[in-house]
């Protein structure tokens, strides 16, 4: 496999989260282990086999929509651009940010006016046509869906608005983000379930090294609960309920009472820039994407092979690419959904890779507070990750009052802890057998 040369780095990073709408007031809840997760209240849960959810609260859609706008686009969309504008800011990238027009509707104009940006005028040409855009979600707008097919049962086909198709495009947010920010390199979404997030990441940072483009916003989005979503899920026996009649404990990874995993929504965005390019503009990097890896269990739809051998090969792929050995990782962010066969073939790819190491290598689970953000998932816990890194500190993993005995021999981090980090390990796998595995590394 070739190594890459051009060195990868993160300068800013943007979420919306069930635990905070910006990336302090995540962190901060993160640290002091505070849930995102609470009853279903949005529709009834009485014949569905799961009745927990992590919903994203506060969100101000008309910060970055017009009111037409806010009716067509569903959540996901409207997710993902909030958390761009953040990352973009952060990043530098702000006085790129073209606001919705204030009239109305998401159209084309009429007016002959070249409104996309790049041209010989623009004085942010160069990195408009060097910035691509990676945002993904693994449902898409499952609640423009639902919606549309409603309307379409009770009041005929013509009812179904016009907008309908743009609207639930797996793409449609990295078509907007790149829209909003005139933003003309590659721009595409990728779509591996519960793996999408970590993948929009790996192929970010792999467009770069290969000089197809110097920046790339890339993450991933997911807002899918839903009836219908819900019970899907639900009856596949996967999705967990209130324990005790607490949601906040439903979701509760590696421990004996872990029942399946609680669905969560939001969006996590970060720019990535070749370190060159960051540099010569003297932005500040939040951390090197060091390495990546891929692979497929190619076995089940939806179980992980039981050994854990196809994400081991993602975990050996990213520590190859990045030059590493396995006792240079500092730090890993696991998957750890919460559900009983994940949790285990998660561990076993680990002892696979790091053997008795495994003891002292301290991780701790996001999804224990955020729930599962599906497509979203990798990417947000990925910006945990990054301020672990910069803080170095390891937030907690909650709900894990009796730690199942096959992991007894793992450091699981089950209060806040300060730490020496170099190298820290990201982890997802989807349904597909799809693994993907990520590296960052301290910025210096």
């Amino acid at each position: 496999m070739s190594t890459a040369h051009r060195r990868v780095v993160v300068t800013g990073v943007g979420i919306v989260s069930p635990v905070g709408n910006d990336v302090p007031t995540f962190w901060s809840s993160l640290l002091s282990g505070r849930s995102g997760i609470s009853l279903i209240s949005d529709f009834p849960t009485d014949k569905l086999r799961s009745d927990v959810a992590a919903s994203v609260r506060g969100f101000e859609a008309a910060r970055f929509f017009s009111p037409k706008e806010t009716e067509i686009y569903g959540k996901v969309t409207q997710f993902s651009l909030g958390a761009a504008v953040e990352a973009m800011r952060g990043a530098g990238f702000e006085s790129l940010y073209r606001p919705p027009k204030r009239g109305g509707a998401a159209k084309d104009d009429d007016d002959g006016d070249d409104d996309s940006g790049g041209t010989e005028s623009d004085p942010h040409r160069a990195v408009r046509l060097a910035t691509g855009c990676l945002m993904s979600t693994g449902q898409g707008a499952v609640d423009v869906f639902e919606r549309e097919i409603e309307k379409a049962r009770v009041r005929g086909p013509r009812a179904v608005s016009p907008f309908f198709v743009p609207s639930v495009m797996p793409n449609s947010a990295a078509a907007l983000v790149a829209m909003r920010f005139g933003l003309m390199g590659p721009s595409y979404s990728v779509a591996s379930a519960c793996a999408t997030g970590t993948h929009s990441i790996a192929m970010g940072a792999l467009l770069i090294e290969s000089g197809e483009a110097e920046c790339m916003v890339v993450g991933g989005a997911e807002a899918a609960t839903q009836p219908n979503t819900v019970a899907g899920f639900g009856n596949t026996r996967a999705l967990a309920r209130a324990v005790d009649g607490d949601p906040t404990k439903a979701s509760r990874p590696f421990d004996r009472r872990r029942a399946g995993f609680v669905m969560g929504e939001g969006a996590g965005v970060l720019v990535l820039e070749s370190e060159s390019h960051a540099r010569a503009r003297g932005a500040t990097p939040l951390a090197y994407v060091a390495g990546f890896g891929m692979s497929t269990d190619a076995t089940n739809l939806t179980k992980p092979l039981v050994d854990g051998r196809g994400l081991r090969m993602a975990i050996e792929r990213a520590i190859a690419r990045a030059r590493l050995s396995p006792g240079d990782i500092d730090y890993v962010n696991p998957h750890a959904t919460s559900t009983p066969q994940g949790d285990v073939a998660e561990y076993r790819a680990l002892s696979a890779v790091f053997g008795e190491r495994l003891r002292t290598l301290p991780m701790s689970a996001t999804k224990s507070m955020l729930g599962h953000m599906l497509g979203g998932a990798g990417a947000a816990e990925s910006i945990a990750t990054v301020c672990t890194l910069r803080d170095q500190v390891i937030h907690p993993s909650i709900n894990v009052d009796d730690i199942d005995p096959i992991f007894e021999n793992i450091d699981l981090v089950r209060e806040k802890r300060a730490a020496q980090i170099r190298y820290a390990l990201k982890l997802s796998a989807g349904f597909g057998g799809h693994n993907c595995a990520l590296i960052f590394e301290r910025a210096q």
